[in-house]
């Protein structure tokens, strides 16, 4: 080969490689999550009527909007919870559901079912899938009858020749949420680990530059059982670049296991997840250069005109709804102060949980009681009551009363499980303390019993806490005395399962009020709505008693 030719190949290749050169370039790539909105679908908080800008669909569409004008490449996800809460759960069976327009409405790319879009059924969950204009993703849901899958596992969004796949899964405990309705029987939802491996294999045989896994489970594993948390997914399932988890209404800007980022959205629409990939980019291969995220909050931004148009006709009736008027109350149910740094209501029996114990008592025949009052701010105050007043008081929309015979030994155990969401008080305490691990959790695990009488001495060890425990009628409760135990079912699981303080001592529910009374007539709200209309006429007072009450800190 002669001088010249040899210098004509080599300009060949530096002018090829300049070319490739020049072909090369860095793409960016937004991935904005939302999860367990519970039907915030404007800034108002229909339990107590009143605005409440902390975060709606509303503003994450102005947020959305604002990120799309200073952003190419954005896609839009929601992990799930969305048709539940905040009284939108009155709207599951109309045409064109309000909070689906609204993601249609800003475009979101892909939506993940959560565990409450499970609450009204199989066909109303079929029809928000219908209404969608995105894709819904599940890995983990099987039709029981032929094993096909009930919806795609996978899909694939290509920005500028990047190519991201995404992978939906949901909690396999939808089931046991639901056992008491049937809802999902003709469905099984398998552990997620398999399946997600299975789905990160087809999508690299589909040459995918960067996998996403969207999903309705929490970072740590669900009542103790491995493999239904993502950190545990992201130990196992390698090839994840990315989780958006749900569920567990955790606040995580950005966790870093075994080099895959996980973030989740917390609740209420709050914040929105903001995952930033960028990705180097040529003719020949297209590799993921970084990826980070964090969690940025809406509540500086206003409510989206077109949001609050959808909503304008379900958020008249709502107010309408909340603010009718049931029946009076002639004196304060729920003392407005602290005791020892603790809202009054958790710290002796008020109006409020003698109300509440008194109408499961009432329909459900049991001998004993329990509720939750998961709002540290609980009011009842002289004069009129409306449904509102129950609704803010009473935040479990679908909460129930079932009955299941126990012993008193099981009581026992169970009421001082309950008394161990406090911590121990020490001789300098000046103050009561939650228990550390229990008093951050998702869930409030503090319940208060009626049909009883009891103290709760917290200057002693967990396990002897409660102390003179009898019937209301002074009966002392043994050990192997048959007790009819009325309570919420979702409670009664956590006890029983692994770990828990009934752990192998299930039994099977007696009577239920949702089957008995009716789906909707028989939740713990609309059982006190009738309480107070029928059984009381309209009249409540304060016929609490004081059966129950903390100690261990002097006055």
């Amino acid at each position: 080969m002669s001088i010249t030719t040899k210098l004509l190949s080599l300009s060949s290749v530096l002018i090829l490689a300049c070319s490739l050169s020049a072909m090369a370039k860095e793409v960016n790539i937004s991935i904005l999550a939302t999860s367990d909105v519970h039907g915030r679908m404007v800034p108002w908080d229909y339990g107590t009527d009143k605005a409440d800008l902390s975060g709606s669909y509303a503003q994450i569409s102005s947020f959305i909007t604002d990120y799309r004008s200073h952003h190419d490449n954005v896609i839009v996800v929601d992990a799930g919870d969305i048709i539940q809460d905040n009284q939108i759960e009155r709207f599951h069976n109309v045409d064109n559901h309000p909070a689906i327009a609204a993601l249609n409405a800003m475009n979101y790319d892909i939506m993940v079912l959560g565990n409450h879009e499970f609450n009204f059924g199989i066909p109303v969950v079929d029809k928000i899938i219908s209404e969608f204009k995105g894709k819904t993703l599940a890995a983990n849901i099987y039709y029981k009858d032929s094993g096909k899958p009930y919806l795609p596992a996978t899909t694939i969004i290509e920005k500028e020749g990047v190519k991201i796949g995404f992978i939906g899964a949901t909690t396999p405990f939808v089931p046991e949420y639901e056992s008491k309705t049937g809802y999902v029987k003709q469905m099984e939802f398998t552990m997620p680990i398999a399946e997600i491996q299975k789905q990160v294999a087809n999508l690299k045989k589909q040459a995918v530059d960067v996998i996403v896994l969207v999903t309705h489970m929490g970072l740590d594993n669900e009542n103790n059982k491995s493999g239904t948390g993502v950190a545990d997914v992201a130990e196992q399932v390698p090839g994840i670049d990315v989780i958006i988890a749900g569920h567990n209404h955790q606040n995580i800007s950005e966790k870093i296991i075994n080099n895959v980022v996980i973030t989740e959205p917390h609740r209420y629409g709050t914040v929105v997840s903001v995952v930033n990939l960028t990705v180097d980019s040529d003719a020949t291969n297209n590799r993921l250069k970084s990826k980070k995220s964090a969690t940025l909050p809406v509540k500086s931004y206003p409510a989206d005109p077109t949001i609050e148009k959808i909503y304008a006709p379900y958020h008249q009736q709502l107010r309408d709804i909340a603010n009718q008027v049931i029946g009076e109350t002639d004196r304060d149910l729920v003392p407005q102060e602290t005791i020892h740094g603790i809202p009054a209501v958790y710290m002796e029996e008020t109006g409020l949980t003698h109300l509440f114990n008194s109408v499961q008592l009432y329909y459900s025949k049991a001998d004993v009681t329990a509720v939750l009052i998961d709002n540290k701010k609980a009011v009842l105050n002289k004069g009129k009551i409306t449904r509102k007043d129950i609704a803010n008081n009473y935040q479990y929309t679908a909460g129930e009363t079932s009955i299941f015979e126990v012993t008193g030994r099981d009581l026992k155990d169970y009421m001082e499980w309950s008394a161990a969401y406090f911590a121990q008080v020490q001789p300098n305490d000046k103050n009561y303390q939650y228990d550390s691990v229990r008093g951050a959790s998702k869930y409030m695990t503090y319940d208060m019993f009626g049909g009883v009488k009891y103290i709760v001495d917290l200057r002693e060890p967990v396990g002897n806490r409660i102390k003179n425990l009898t019937l209301i009628n002074g009966k002392a409760i043994t050990d192997d005395m048959k007790i009819k135990l009325g309570m919420n079912a979702y409670r009664y699981e956590m006890l029983v399962k692994k770990g828990g303080p009934l752990e192998g001592r299930r039994v099977e529910p007696i009577w239920n009020s949702r089957t008995a009374i009716g789906d909707e007539d028989g939740t713990i709200r609309n059982m006190t709505i009738k309480y107070i209309t029928e059984v009381k006429q309209g009249k409540i007072t304060d016929e609490s008693n004081h059966n129950w009450k903390v100690i261990g800190i002097n006055p």
